[in-house]
């Protein structure tokens, strides 16, 4: 692997520190091995050795982390498209989708769930370098109790669906402990309900605390985690009193689940998903109709949740990318879209909505010490923009902007000129 010289970039670090001009980045091998002005090539090394690339004040950041990701939600219109597709064709589907995630400037990526054993088959393929795609926490199929929103069959059983079925504390134990045998990071909880299936609404609690807190003893006797979907008050009252450890959506908190999400700031993530409701309120009336998109409550629900957003970013709460793509109206490949969603609807800075998915990205994939920000030691998780997102962050939603894309230092996206013109002088 050939060494590479960054030159004269405005460098955002996802530290949240002030972004600086005119800065070099010097690549060895997977790391980070030099940051500063004017440098040049190491002497250990011959010009032909080192890819030197000028950037004439490109954006240098680090990769992002999509933290609530559905490779095998591909674009569907229907949950049950996703649960009854063969298995194989998902497969390929997911592959694909993780190459785009990828190509997308999100280096890392948090599962929200998935069928069957899918993203753990896939993170293993990645790690072996066989296909692309982001570094990877792999989750299995959802836990959900009988009636939730995903219980999509008479006899409520479904091999390689997108949920297995527990009811009470031993069957959670059970599934929880069967999920971690199959080789998963963590495993998703369904708490709550979804507004597009009527007898199971995001209104609707649906576990109690001693079956969540089940899960969570089970996950954390194992050094694992449990990702929840809570959408009420009582269910991230719930779940945070169990100790899960991140919280997708959130919605409808009240003053006292907004208290206990601040008071437990320092190691709860907070996933609000938004691009779902954004995108659903965009253009869901063109495959439901207006009646049955109304009937959702979504739009009601947005500003509700925007207000809970903007009240938990104020007090620190962590707050992440991550919208629940993988429908045919909130595609794959707009990864960035939240991004965009927390500067203009949630009220964030754009340097902040960047360090949720740069710096807190890495604390959600357990890699702090190692990726999310541009410091000297890291790996080469980096992206190179044909633009500054500080002054529009929509900048990053352009693929086409997107001209240098390095993941553990090997070229994903290269559009810029690589010169070797350069005499060797000590960093």
């Amino acid at each position: 692997m050939k060494a590479k010289l960054l030159k004269n970039g405005l460098l955002i670090d996802g530290t949240g520190a002030e972004a600086k001009q005119g800065i070099d980045v010097l690549i060895e091998r997977n790391k980070i091995t030099a940051i500063g002005t004017n440098l040049s090539i190491p002497e250990t090394y011959d010009p032909d050795e080192v890819d030197i690339i000028e950037l004439n004040g490109k954006t240098i950041m680090p990769g992002m982390v999509e933290a609530h990701t559905h490779f095998t939600w591909q674009d569907s219109l229907y949950i049950q498209d996703i649960d009854f597709k063969p298995i194989e064709e998902t497969m390929i589907g997911a592959i694909l989708n993780a190459e785009t995630m990828l190509k997308s400037g999100f280096t890392s990526c948090v599962s929200a769930a998935a069928r069957g054993r899918v993203d753990i088959a896939l993170r293993d393929a990645i790690n072996r370098g066989q296909i692309p795609g982001p570094r990877m926490l792999a989750n299995g199929a959802e836990v959900s109790a009988t009636g939730s929103f995903v219980d999509l069959h008479p006899n409520h059983v479904r091999v390689h669906g997108l949920s297995f079925l527990a009811d009470g504390e031993d069957e959670v134990r059970k599934v929880v402990r069967s999920l971690f045998k199959e080789g998963a990071d963590l495993v998703k909880v369904n708490v709550s309900g979804e507004s597009l299936t009527a007898h199971a609404t995001g209104e609707m609690t649906l576990y109690t605390y001693k079956e969540v807190r089940a899960a969570v003893e089970e996950a954390h006797a194992r050094g694992k985690r449990i990702y929840v979907h809570a959408r009420t008050s009582d269910a991230v009252k719930i779940c945070v009193k169990a100790g899960v450890d991140i919280i997708g959506h959130a919605d409808f908190i009240d003053d006292e689940a907004f208290d206990m999400l601040v008071h437990d700031k320092e190691r709860l993530f907070v996933v609000p998903a938004l691009n779902w409701l954004v995108s659903t309120l965009e253009h869901g009336a063109d495959y439901f109709g207006q009646e049955a998109l109304d009937a959702t409550g979504y739009k009601e629900g947005l500003q509700i949740a925007l207000k809970n957003m903007n009240r938990l970013y104020k007090a620190g709460v962590r707050i992440l990318p991550g919208g629940d793509y993988g429908f045919k109206w909130c595609p794959h490949g707009g990864y960035a879209r939240d991004l965009e969603h927390f500067v203009k609807l949630v009220g964030m800075t754009p340097m902040d909505a960047i360090v949720t998915a740069t710096k807190y990205g890495s604390q959600i994939m357990q890699m702090e010490d190692q990726i999310g920000t541009i410091e000297v030691g890291k790996l080469a998780d980096i992206l190179v923009v044909d633009g500054n997102p500080l002054d529009n962050i929509a900048v990053l939603q352009d693929h086409d902007k997107l001209n240098l894309i390095l993941k553990d230092g090997e070229y994903v996206v290269r559009t810029l000129e690589v010169s070797r013109e350069v005499e060797s002088a000590a960093v």
